[in-house]
């Protein structure tokens, strides 16, 4: 079962933002998870936030980034900041990392694209298998036994909660 300190961070955790200023939400998407699987592999959970009129990504890590991965993000073009204190980048894109770092770390809006627990959410699991096994806290709408997954869950920050929900 997942431990308190992997659904909301240990006291060590860090949330770094990243802002390129996409407008379409599925590159944002896919940059996101390109930059998990590169430069910020030990991201527990990678987010996508809607900021003013566009998109940025958030990754929660359990430990921050070195001044180079930050150095490399914004030679890549990102504004980027931290909860630890980091700033840079281009100012406009400052502010959209650092509401992205805010949005995640405060688990009010983004949508969950890396989770704890979600490799192991692959074909047909009951609710209750999903809420214990996986840093997801509700599946909506309330009643649902079981969901197939189809091997990709994008679950939600509302409230203070990781909400799956299932059309």
């Amino acid at each position: 079962m997942l431990q308190q300190s992997d659904l909301r961070g240990g006291p060590l955790s860090v949330w770094v933002g990243a802002d390129a200023g996409h407008h379409n939400r599925w590159e944002a998407e896919k940059i996101a998870i390109e930059l998990h699987d590169t430069v910020l592999p030990t991201a527990r959970t990678v987010c996508v936030h809607e900021v003013n009129d566009h998109h940025a990504m958030s990754f929660m890590l359990p430990i921050g980034p070195s001044e180079a991965v930050m150095a490399t993000l914004v030679a890549q073009g990102f504004g980027v900041a931290s909860s630890a204190g980091y700033v840079a980048g281009p100012e406009t894109l400052r502010l959209g990392a650092a509401e992205a770092v805010s949005a995640h770390k405060q688990r009010r809006e983004g949508r969950a694209l890396r989770f704890p627990g979600q490799r192991s959410l692959r074909g047909r699991h009951g609710v209750s298998d999903i809420l214990a096994f996986s840093a997801i806290e509700q599946v909506l709408p309330a009643g649902i036994t079981a969901v197939d997954t189809r091997g990709n869950l994008q679950p939600f920050f509302k409230d203070g909660k990781l909400i799956l929900f299932v059309d």
